[in-house]
């Protein structure tokens, strides 16, 4: 393991690391595994399966006990607001086996990040349940960060969650009757869903999906290229397609992120109409692979918080994931802790300011 630098923090040694020998690659690997709140965002893999834009560049941190047993571990995209000085961004991160562990490592991280010139910190770990997010958001404003306000969360603050338990014929009788009334028309249409036999066969859905997030207005820069989408679902998850008479319709990505199965891709093809919507028995695919593998519960990347009113198409994606009979559960908000002031409350506000303006030039 190639260490840069390194920091003393309430008898924690937090680290900031080059790159990870296999050892340390391993050792990473069992502790995220033994972690509530691991991510596939907070991944040392993240950045070979999203190569980041020239913009941002990633930093990996790691805070230790004396005897070397981890306490937490973060990746951070620094974003350059001018020379020398950075906002750091944990998305769904840092990641720690308890809350307790979180308040630990914060001054650690917080001063690694603010030697390496970071203004700001933003950072939403990975808890969920009312419980867990009451405490984790005390923790984070105990040590002076800010909830940010709905329309600046880049990341949702809730998300829906389909349990797995029983048989598949249980899973099935817990949807809604809309729901297995569509997997069923879509049956009756010829809409066969079937799990990419290749990587040639997933590249196929490549063009699809840039035409579906481009219809959308949507974002391609945190979701992986087809390639290393096909690598991530190998050990477990699926790749799965929709196909009605040879003719590709849809497909949808699941991954194992922490202990769940998530959701990390759904299109379906633009200017074709299937008989019925492909989406809802790729969905049911998943779902049922999802409890065959073992998973205890489908993440569905998303459900409305209450704050703000939804446009046109989170309505839509709304009443498609309800149809499962999720149970929406919230996640920890966006939080920003400034660093170095004025650094923070001047780069930070401007920061916040311009992406709000270019947000609402694009609605015009």
């Amino acid at each position: 393991m190639l260490d840069r630098l390194h920091c003393e923090s309430a008898g924690l040694r937090v680290r900031v690391h080059d790159g990870l020998t296999p050892k340390s690659a391993r050792r990473l690997q069992d502790f995220l595994e033994d972690c509530p709140s691991a991510s596939w965002l907070q991944c040392p893999e993240f950045t070979r399966r999203c190569p980041p834009p020239g913009r941002h560049r990633y930093v990996m941190l790691s805070a230790a006990e004396r005897h070397g047993r981890l306490a937490g571990f973060g990746l951070a995209r620094l974003s350059r607001l001018m020379p020398g000085r950075y906002l750091a961004s944990f998305r769904r991160g840092p990641v720690t086996r308890s809350p307790e562990d979180l308040a630990r490592i914060l001054p650690g991280f917080a001063a690694r990040l603010r030697q390496m010139g970071c203004c700001s910190m933003q950072l939403n770990p990975r808890w969920s349940g009312a419980g867990d997010v009451a405490e984790v958001t005390g923790i984070l404003q105990r040590a002076g960060a800010r909830q940010l306000p709905a329309g600046e969360q880049s990341l949702h603050a809730a998300t829906a969650l389909v349990s797995l338990r029983g048989s598949p014929d249980e899973l099935m009788g817990r949807l809604k009757q809309r729901c297995r009334r569509q997997i069923r028309k879509a049956a009756k249409a010829g809409l066969e869903v079937r799990p990419a036999k290749s990587e040639a066969q997933a590249l196929a859905f490549g063009g699809l999906m840039r035409g579906f997030f481009k219809a959308r207005g949507l974002g391609l820069e945190s979701v992986p290229p087809v390639e290393r989408q096909w690598a991530m679902t190998r050990e477990r998850g699926a790749f799965l397609l929709a196909w009605q008479q040879d003719r590709l319709m849809g497909g949808h990505v699941m991954i194992g992120d922490g202990g769940r199965a998530f959701w990390l891709v759904l299109a379906r093809a633009e200017g074709q109409r299937a008989a019925a919507p492909a989406g809802y028995p790729l969905i049911w695919e998943a779902l049922k692979t999802a409890q065959a593998q073992g998973f205890s519960v489908y993440d569905m990347a998303g459900a409305p918080d209450g704050a703000g009113a939804p446009d046109a198409g989170a309505r839509s994606r709304d009443q498609f994931k309800s149809a499962f009979n999720p149970d929406v559960t919230p996640l920890v908000p966006a939080h920003v802790l400034p660093l170095r002031q004025p650094d923070h409350a001047v780069l930070f506000g401007l920061r916040q300011k311009a992406r709000g303006l270019r947000a609402a030039w694009r609605q015009r």
